[in-house]
């Protein structure tokens, strides 16, 4: 009798658990946009490398690449990385140059790649200013920051590609100079985060020059991770050797007087991974204190920088992995939970731009570089792209120790057919069994409109096909994108499938701020 007993006593407690862990209230602050992101919050990379080796296997003519491109705009493309540090401009020539430099000039995570320096040509130039132009993207170039003259960075090289920018009339949104400097040391460079900053002086001097990027966008300085001690303290010593006069641009009164300069760079800005590419595991790309990495840094960038004395902070390279990705992960459906919950991260602490390393090449580009076809996380980032506007609200939620996932935005009513008043709710779950998603603020009837990604095929979580309510994405055969106006129309109690994620529009939300704003 005592033993029927104990196990009534230990299944009612097991059935509590299990229900307690598979329901989820949310609720949204819709009275306060508490975050007002760029419409380019969500950009791209293309790695300079892919300059030196003539783009590789990445055609710029290709229907099927401009399709893909032109669906993520507006979007900036930066093009930069370690290579940018070995590139210089050279018009008048008529082939690539490749000399070999020295191994102490290589940067760490370029040794095993025999990184050398090499000439950009204006065949190249005008290839790459063609393509973004005609895909509707905004240039971002890392200028080589390794050219320099008495310890100061030497900008004649940067002013040739300018001068033939200029002649050709490109519209080059801004400009970075140099990638991680704060790893140079590793391989026995030593360019301080105070001479940094004089590097940026002197770029800003040469801007002037040129009337269409006086008040462009500038970037930097670049630094890796700041869970290194080594990368905190040199955004430290860049932000206190010139303050908000080298990491902003627009006039406010100088810290160090009381006249008025201008701030020359727009916005500070970080890189991020969370882990190396080869130890990275599926379980990695969905534990929540792995995905729980970001928000520490992203508050460690804001206190040494704070807004609004400060421009906004960029992610201004990231990704899921260092090192090129995780080969048979970084662009298959489980990089997805890393890719979303940055995205709300971000928005919600206030970033401006999320950069994606990157666009294409390595194992964590949007589109494949064998086929050019895209990648789950490019039909996420369309998604979010199509779905999410600018303003973001506060969301509060059980405490299930971060393994259900949700952020909320006004929703993007310019790329999509909803009204305005509409939300937009995004986000995961994590566990390995279904969730009952409540959200408590509105009526148990109230239609929403559910956007579910899921993985394709035996494959599962590894698989590199993704459906959209059970519709398998992939191009039409003229190379167009496929209608992804098919929501499942739900209630607000619905069930949240084990290990997926995706997109909740609530067309009749009604949030006064959403009407307000066009955003």
């Amino acid at each position: 009798m005592l033993y029927k007993i104990i196990l009534l006593i230990v299944l009612y407690m097991m059935k509590m658990t299990y229900s307690e862990y598979r329901k989820t209230s949310v609720m949204i602050d819709t009275d306060t946009i508490i975050e007002t992101i760029s419409d380019r919050f969500l950009s791209v990379t293309l790695d300079t490398s892919f300059i030196q080796d003539n783009w590789s296997t990445l055609n710029f003519s290709s229907p099927k690449v401009q399709v893909l491109a032109k669906a993520l705009s507006p979007c900036y493309l930066r093009v930069g990385g370690s290579s940018a540090d070995y590139l210089q401009f050279d018009s008048s020539s008529q082939s690539e140059i490749y000399q070999k430099v020295p191994k102490e000039f290589i940067l760490t995570d370029r040794i095993n790649k025999k990184l050398t320096n090499f000439t950009m040509i204006a065949r190249q130039w005008d290839e790459l200013n063609g393509f973004a132009e005609m895909v509707g993207w905004d240039l971002i170039f890392d200028l080589n920051s390794l050219l320099r003259q008495n310890g100061q960075w030497l900008p004649d090289n940067a002013k040739l590609l300018m001068d033939y920018t200029s002649q050709k009339g490109y519209k080059i949104a801004g400009w970075e100079l140099g990638n991680e400097p704060d790893v140079y040391k590793d391989v026995g460079i030593n360019i301080t985060g105070a001479q940094r900053a004089k590097d940026y002086n002197i770029l800003h001097s040469l801007l002037n020059h040129y009337p269409q990027w006086r008040n462009g966008i500038v970037i930097g300085p670049s630094v890796t991770m700041l869970v290194k001690e080594i990368s905190r303290k040199y955004l430290q010593d860049f932000v206190d050797a010139g303050g908000p006069d080298i990491v902003n641009q627009s006039y406010i009164p100088s810290r160090s007087n009381s006249s008025f300069k201008l701030r020359e760079v727009n916005n500070p800005i970080f890189h991020h991974y969370y882990d190396y590419g080869p130890s990275m595991t599926v379980p990695k790309f969905m534990a929540p204190d792995i995905l729980s990495n970001l928000p520490w840094q992203i508050n460690v960038a804001k206190k040494i920088a704070p807004f609004p004395l400060f421009g906004k902070f960029w992610l201004g390279e990231t990704s899921s992995a260092w090192g090129g990705g995780a080969a048979g992960l970084s662009d298959r459906y489980v990089a997805g939970f890393m890719w979303l919950d940055k995205l709300g991260i971000s928005a919600s602490l206030g970033v401006d731009v999320v950069v994606r390393q990157t666009f294409y090449g390595g194992s964590y580009g949007l589109i494949d570089t064998k086929t050019s076809n895209p990648n789950p996380d490019f039909w996420l980032s369309y998604l979010y792209k199509k779905l999410v506007g600018r303003s973001v609200f506060n969301v509060t939620m059980d405490d299930n120790k971060g393994y259900v996932r949700m952020y909320t935005h006004c929703t993007n009513t310019q790329r999509s057919d909803y009204k305005p008043g509409s939300i937009t709710v995004y986000g995961m779950n994590l566990r390995q069994e279904p969730t009952t998603v409540v959200f408590t603020q509105f009526k148990p009837d109230i239609k929403l409109h559910l956007y579910l990604l899921e993985p394709v095929g035996v494959e599962s979580l590894k698989s590199q096909t993704i459906a959209l309510n059970g519709r398998t994405l992939s191009l039409n055969p003229d190379f167009s994108l496929p209608s992804m106006d098919y929501p499942e129309v739900v209630t607000s109690n619905f069930t949240f499938p084990q290990q997926s994620f995706g997109f909740i529009v609530i067309p009749e939300a009604n949030v006064a701020a959403c009407k307000m704003s066009s955003l």
